[in-house]
């Protein structure tokens, strides 16, 4: 293997004041404290700091706010999970988050669980050492090899967020037996993957329905165990077939962070026919002009990537306080190429507001969905303007 990262941590004392201030914003939004979740993020942390810092120049501040957001989304649809199949979080049992990293989501759940139900297993020891320490949930040890993981605990939820989209075949088999053996009789597997409408120009899907290519983010793992794959439905459906005889499953396309799908597999006799989950609305801010009337005129972006929603409307908060709402209106489609296979095309946004120098400007994106995304700017003081949308990679 390469050698582990070992940056410097991360502390959100360091991240911008505005940037902290949307952050702590849009953390109690949700309904979680903000100095329970902002933790240091820990220098070994791959998924940030060779994931979401490059994408945006390493400028940290703006870097948090996307661990949060990401965060958030991530939390969202585990709350579909648990609302829709058990009814919220009090009728929950233990839970796994395997392949957990340095706890994205375990900031989100050890605000709506006690720490005794979560379990977390990843192949970085000190990783789960990490969140044993920092949130007191209970650890378990992985290993590149599923046979070799000796842990035998059954879970309401299995999450696997991100493994399984960078699996090969074999192995991609291997540890879907080995994690939905871990979901209790009442339970679930979820897990996330790259679906062939994001195959990478140039490479052609494998007839197995599976096309594994040997490059990531890790600079520790093999890339022989741990690359890219792209699967097709009909892959996944025969996988889970293998599993069991007529066990219920469900595909929410753009289920789970910015591109992949969602797959939730009931134990035997769960039946998820009428499970619904929709994918957190998107956007951010791109510009700002100085009109005549001494007003600003700012516009973004946002898409609904959940199948059959559309963003119906746009309201804009001045400093918390609702101020106005508007329509979205046309189509982007430079914004599309950033979001393939998705459902439904990117609109525009624009309003005009005199809002005071400095103001918290916090723009909702309301969908049919029933969900709600946030994007967030300052209003500008001289020449600068601050804002949660930018990446030199594309919109983000």
């Amino acid at each position: 293997m390469n050698a582990e990262l070992n940056a410097p941590d991360l502390s959100f004392d360091q991240v911008d004041p505005v940037y902290r201030a949307f952050i702590d914003d849009y953390l109690r939004l949700h309904g979680l404290d903000p100095a329970r979740f902002c933790k240091p993020l820990p220098g070994q942390d791959e998924m940030f700091f060779k994931a979401i810092l490059p994408n945006y120049e390493f400028e940290a501040s703006i870097s948090a706010f996307k661990f949060v957001e990401s965060t958030i989304r991530l939390g969202e649809a585990y709350r579909q999970l648990v609302e829709g199949v058990f009814g919220g979080y009090r009728n929950l049992g233990p839970v796994l988050d395997f392949a957990s990293g340095w706890g994205r989501l375990t900031r989100y759940l050890e605000q709506r669980l006690d720490p005794s139900q979560i379990r977390v297993a990843d192949i970085y020891h000190q990783a789960i050492d990490w969140q044993v320490s920092t949130f007191g949930v209970a650890g378990t040890y992985s290993d590149k090899d599923p046979a070799q993981l000796s842990y035998a605990g059954k879970h309401d939820i299995v999450l696997a967020g991100s493994m399984f989209s960078h699996l090969p075949a074999g192995l991609f088999h291997a540890w879907l037996d080995k994690l939905f053996s871990l979901v209790s009789d009442r339970g679930l597997l979820a897990f996330s993957v790259h679906d062939e409408a994001i195959l990478p120009i140039g490479e052609t899907m494998d007839a197995s329905g599976l096309h594994f290519l040997r490059f990531s983010e890790s600079g520790s793992l093999d890339l022989d165990i741990y690359g890219m794959s792209y699967v097709t439905e009909d892959f996944v459906g025969r996988a889970i077939a293998r599993l069991g005889p007529n066990l219920s499953w469900r595909r929410f396309p753009k289920g789970l962070y910015e591109n992949q799908d969602l797959y939730v597999v009931g134990a035997p006799g769960v039946d998820l026919s009428g499970l619904r989950l929709g994918s957190v609305p998107m956007g951010g801010f791109e510009t700002l002009t100085t009109l005549s009337t001494g007003e600003i005129e700012y516009a973004g972006w946002a898409i609904e990537r959940t199948p059959g929603a559309a963003v119906e409307a746009v309201a804009v908060h001045v400093d918390g306080a609702e101020v106005l709402t508007v329509l979205p209106d046309a189509e982007r489609p430079d914004v599309q190429k950033h979001f393939p296979g998705s459902a439904n095309a990117p609109v525009g946004w624009r309003f005009r507001l005199a809002a005071r120098p400095g103001a918290m400007v916090r723009v909702e994106l309301r969908s049919t969905s029933g969900l709600k995304g946030h994007c967030y700017a300052q209003a500008p003081l001289g020449a600068s303007f601050t804002y949660s949308g930018w990446s030199r990679r594309g919109l983000r």
